[in-house]
């Protein structure tokens, strides 16, 4: 089985990178879709508008962390 992979880039800010991506993503959710969202930026702006604040403050606040994996995978669980 192949996956598909949409990407998004320019370095041109405010052109609605981030928009695009969370709205394609949600409409992709409704269809049915499994969906992952790699936000790459240093603002992580995407990551902020697709997870709720206690799951944000969780990454920011624990210094042995260098990723959102576990946070996301235990709330998968």
């Amino acid at each position: 089985m192949t996956c598909p992979i949409l990407t998004f880039f320019t370095n041109k800010g405010g052109v609605g990178k981030t928009s695009l991506v969370y709205h394609l993503a949600w409409m992709f959710v409704e269809l049915g879709k499994r969906v992952l969202c790699a936000d790459i930026d240093p603002q992580a702006n995407l990551t902020a508008a697709l997870l709720d604040e206690d799951a944000i403050a969780d990454i920011w606040s624990n210094e042995d962390n260098g990723t959102i994996f576990p946070i996301c995978a235990n709330s998968l669980e």
